[in-house]
């Protein structure tokens, strides 16, 4: 996946760019308020159809004008295509591929792959139920497009059914008039949650290696998927109908009384928590059942949320590159101010295996040596020449880098086949050639390898191929789903 030229128009403070975008690192500096964040956003415009920062779309229009556009020409699988949203006063939003308008904002979903980060991100660990949501959602819609109209469907099927919870007197009875949403409701339920409950199990496995890179191997994270029935694994799909249809009968009066639908998926979250490690827990795979967790949303420090952030996006990444078969671009928006400096260098050596476009207002070359750099000045854009001579890093780089290798080698133990491997990493980091100091055994960071381990041991995100019908009197048990390979 790699993104070739972005044209934007009457766009937030852009009134007429076109921006080349090549592979590797592209840092993006200017002053607040510049305009640097509108081109990462207008970039995730043409991943999802929609902002990650607001859901008004009247405000993305350049004031005193009627009408928006953003396009992205990017490459994938060796194509290339065309992706675009155009935005009106008069007509609402509009979604092109490939040079064909289409109303419907899914069309646009899975086609162009990115991972947006921001420092608003660590809401995902800090915040409310409806950030975890989101980020489970945003997920599961890109790698599923049936995810994508399950949860329409439901969030309709909700609307409706509050809307006639509005119009029901208090009463002793259940009032049967609900039956035909409650039908509806369990239907979507039920995938959109055997969905997040395999996402959740796929995401623990990445999460588990990535906490432990960042943090020298100290600290670990668990994932729990949180619904109104807690025993997904253990109970028959029948069963799970049952119980949904008793807790909602268990909560009628609550729902009357407040107008809303008190049981379902909408309002599902997910638990993080962190243990530290013992040295007797340090070899990867080993069961942390024993360990003691805090809850990191309510007990975490600041720091540890940033570090817990953080390593749920670098798992969101490698999840994108297992469905997607092709790596995503990496959208850094003024992140590498929010981390220390030893985060930072290993937030870039991730970041050496995409194409990742970084803001800030400032790039300091003890960062890395960028492969191309603009500086937007009030809605205008520049290119600056790179001067990899300003890298002075050399010998502690070599110094590191050998540490680094060191560790993922003692952590995998077994996991990922050892490679000899810092050329690359030497050249992509420097831009130009000098002699290793030391010369050592490395491994790869677990892109592909860390996926393979997945398809052997973690369940599937994509069950779209379970069988079951909730209205069938035989009591299924879950069918595993077999995802065909692409």
């Amino acid at each position: 996946m790699q993104a070739e030229k972005l044209v934007l128009k009457n766009f937030r403070n852009f009134g007429d760019l076109e921006l080349p975008l090549r592979s590797g690192l592209t840092v993006i500096s200017g002053q607040n308020g510049a305009g640097k964040t509108n081109i990462l956003e207008a970039l995730y415009m043409c991943s999802i159809g929609r902002s990650p920062r607001t859901r008004q779309d009247g405000i993305l229009i350049t004031k005193g004008k009627g009408a928006s556009q953003v396009s992205l020409e990017y490459k994938r699988a060796g194509i290339t295509r065309n992706v675009g949203v155009h935005l009106s006063t008069t007509k609402g939003k509009t979604v092109i591929l490939d040079g064909m308008p289409s109303g419907k904002i899914s069309e646009i979903v899975g086609n162009f792959a990115c991972v947006y980060f921001s420092p608003d991100e660590i809401n995902i660990v800090r915040g409310g139920p409806q950030y975890r949501r989101r980020f489970m959602d945003i997920i599961n819609c890109q790698v599923s497009k049936n995810y994508m109209s399950d949860l329409k469907n439901l969030q309709h099927c909700i609307k409706q059914r509050n809307t006639l919870l509005r119009g029901i007197k208090m009463a002793n009875n259940y009032d049967h008039s609900l039956d035909p949403w409650d039908s509806q409701i369990v239907k979507y339920s039920l995938r959109i949650m055997l969905r997040r409950h395999g996402f959740i199990k796929t995401l623990q496995k990445v999460v588990d290696v990535v906490m432990r890179i960042l943090t020298d191997n100290s600290e670990t994270l668990k994932i729990t998927y949180r619904s109104f029935c807690d025993r997904l694994e253990q109970i028959h799909i029948k069963s799970l109908a049952d119980e949904y249809y008793r807790k909602v009968r268990l909560n009628y009066v609550k729902d009357v009384l407040t107008h809303t639908s008190s049981v379902g998926p909408h309002l599902d979250d997910f638990d993080i928590r962190l243990a530290y490690l013992r040295s007797e827990d340090k070899k990867l795979g080993k069961d942390a059942e024993e360990m003691e967790y805090i809850n990191l949303r309510n007990e975490g420090s600041l720091g540890q949320q940033r570090t817990a952030t953080l390593a749920l996006k670098i798992a969101e990444i490698f999840i994108y590159h297992k469905f997607y078969g092709e790596k995503p671009v990496l959208l850094l928006d003024d992140v590498l101010s929010e981390l220390d400096f030893d985060r930072r260098r290993k937030l870039m050596e991730y970041c050496s295996h995409f194409d990742t476009i970084v803001t800030c207002t400032e790039w300091s070359y003890e960062n890395t040596v960028p492969d191309t750099w603009y500086k937007v000045t009030a809605g205008k854009v520049e290119e600056l020449a790179v001067e990899p001579e300003r890298f002075t890093y050399q010998g502690e780089f070599n110094a590191r880098a050998y540490q680094f290798a060191q560790k993922i080698n003692e952590m995998a133990d077994g996991y990922y086949e050892k490679q000899a491997w810092l050329e690359p990493v030497r050249n992509r980091f420097l831009g130009r050639d000098f002699p290793i100091e030391n010369e050592t055994k490395a491994i790869e960071f677990p892109s592909e390898k860390v996926m393979q381990v997945l398809d052997d041991e973690a369940e599937e995100i994509d069950r779209e191929n379970i069988d079951f019908d909730p209205w069938n009197d035989e009591d299924k048990p879950l069918k595993k789903s077999q995802r065909s390979k692409k």
